[in-house]
């Protein structure tokens, strides 16, 4: 079980750092806030934390996920795309109830940004199972 727990920390970091860099690219190229919108908990008591606390919020959530998945992937394999599916399927829905529940207006340019924020989350998930593939 240590490994299992390994892995998602090695994992959910690295694949939740690179879901957060090219959201903060697209935020930064784009003007869309797709980074703003992933680390947003401003309504959970109407300030901000500040972006190191939003940034280990993130971790957090991608480390639990990886480990999770990780250990669907060793010990359940009939589950673990099933997992990765309702996963994908979480996320997407993420982007209609946090952009719903901010309480600053986001700039998210509609289904252009729907439709990024779900092909980075399916890039997030590409990314823990080549890790999880590569023995990692």
């Amino acid at each position: 079980m240590g490994k299992i727990i390994t892995s998602g920390l090695v994992t959910g970091v690295i694949s939740g750092m690179l879901l957060l860099l090219v959201c903060a690219y697209v935020e930064f190229a784009a003007e869309m806030e797709l980074a703003t919108l992933l680390l947003n908990v401003d309504f959970v008591y109407g300030g901000s934390f500040g972006i190191v606390l939003e940034v280990l919020l993130h971790l957090a959530v991608s480390v639990i996920l990886a480990t999770v998945l990780k250990w669907l992937y060793v010990y359940k394999k009939n589950l673990y795309m099933p997992g990765m599916v309702t996963i994908g399927a979480v996320t997407t829905l993420l982007y209609f109830i946090l952009s719903a529940l901010s309480v600053q207006d986001l700039e998210l340019y509609g289904y252009i940004g729907f439709t990024l924020w779900v092909i980075l989350h399916i890039g997030y998930l590409e990314a823990l199972h080549l890790m999880f593939r590569l023995g990692m």
